[in-house]
């Protein structure tokens, strides 16, 4: 029988936490065992097919890119940094 998600090729992910129901994470663990994938495959997987299917989320996302973002501040070779008081102070011991 074939799966609806495919088995997780190796590359590269950015992590981030999710908390999720009880049932919902133990069928997240039985679809991992089923396909023999990642939790984090699993879940990316079935979070692409959402945004591919949902009519009215693909609507939504097509009007954000009309609207202009807002212009970021330039880059600048003179960019302000936060150093640490500590660091400051330790610094101003050395002179």
């Amino acid at each position: 029988m074939q799966s609806l998600i495919a088995k997780q090729p190796k590359d590269t992910r950015k992590q981030t936490t999710v908390s999720l129901s009880g049932s919902v994470l133990k069928d997240l663990e039985l679809y991992c065992r089923f396909i023999d994938s990642a939790r984090d495959w699993v879940i990316n997987e079935a979070l692409k097919s959402v945004f591919q299917r949902d009519r009215a989320f693909i609507e939504w996302r097509e009007r954000q890119k009309e609207q202009p973002i807002a212009a970021s501040e330039p880059a600048s070779s003179s960019a302000l940094v936060s150093v640490p008081a500590e660091i400051t102070h330790k610094n101003e011991k050395l002179k």
